[in-house]
């Protein structure tokens, strides 16, 4: 694989003209393909993760398809802002193709990542030539799930409380348990509670009905924060393609990188030929237990 770059780019939000430009910069992972004309791939993580947790998935995708993996703000090197939500998200994404000069992108996200890749596809569609979801977060949270969560960051901080939903995620043993654990964005605990506060009301169904490029919809079988009804759902309202990984959760671009890359090529590449969403109902694939 080629090597990992870290950049970092120019965003207006939340900036003023006294503004240290150091305080409104975001950073990413870039990995420059080999080859003119080769895809560009944008991968948005989950909430409280950072861009990182994508290393084993490019680890496998074309090394010449040039790949960006966003911190979105609140996590990773990316800066702490006031306040955080779906829209400045998007936007954070849109600067990051502008300072890339990207025209077109494919984008793959995760949990909230997914609410984000599918709000910038819906506000422009211009730009992004392809969806790929990984458990995606569709429907809000249940209120009652959302305090309980709450509850645990303000009792043992974000890393216990997000490993402590994680304890028995399906497939993820010792070794994959550490690496999550070694990629939970380090923030106090009141930034952590509003990030999951913004993330938990991320429902990416709201603009499916919106998009008009190819979809693919993967998700783990053991998903049980954004189960597998809903990524269905989604990939029955854009006409997408549904992949359910068979003994996996809510993290399978730690517990099934390889599966998770082939799926997210099999739709690039059906994609370089045409540009309008295929004329097909949705292809439901399910896959056996490693």
């Amino acid at each position: 694989m080629s090597s990992l770059e870290r950049i970092v780019f120019g965003t207006t939000a939340d900036t003023n003209a006294d503004a240290d430009a150091a305080a409104h910069s975001t950073s990413a992972l870039l990995r420059q393909g080999g080859l003119p004309g080769s895809p560009t791939v944008l991968l948005v993580h989950p909430a409280n993760l950072r861009a990182r947790c994508w290393r084993a998935v490019l680890a496998v995708l074309p090394a010449d398809w040039r790949c960006v993996a966003i911190d979105l703000s609140g996590h990773g090197a990316s800066p702490r802002r006031a306040a955080y939500g779906v829209d400045g998200w998007v936007s954070e994404c849109v600067a990051l193709l502008d300072a890339l000069d990207v025209a077109r992108v494919h984008v793959v996200g995760a949990s909230v990542g997914a609410a984000v890749a599918v709000e910038l596809a819906a506000a422009h569609p211009d730009r992004v030539a392809s969806v790929t979801t990984v458990g995606g977060a569709f429907r809000a949270a249940e209120p009652d799930d959302t305090r309980e969560f709450l509850a645990a960051i303000a009792a043992m901080g974000v890393r216990h409380a997000v490993l402590g939903v994680l304890a028995d995620e399906p497939g993820l043993d010792d070794a994959l348990f550490a690496a999550v654990a070694a990629d939970v964005s380090v923030n106090p605990d009141d930034t952590a509670a509003a990030i999951w506060t913004a993330a938990a009301g991320a429902a990416g169904l709201e603009a499916a009905h919106r998009l008009r490029c190819p979809t693919l919809a993967i998700v783990g079988d053991g998903d049980r924060g954004c189960p597998v009804a809903d990524s269905r759902a989604f990939a029955d309202l854009t006409a997408g393609r549904l992949a359910v990984l068979v003994g996996h959760g809510h993290l399978p671009m730690y517990t099934a990188p390889a599966r998770v890359a082939a799926y997210i090529v099999s739709l690039i590449d059906g994609t370089r030929s045409r540009r309008p969403r295929p004329d097909r109902g949705p292809i439901t694939r399910k896959e056996s237990p490693a």
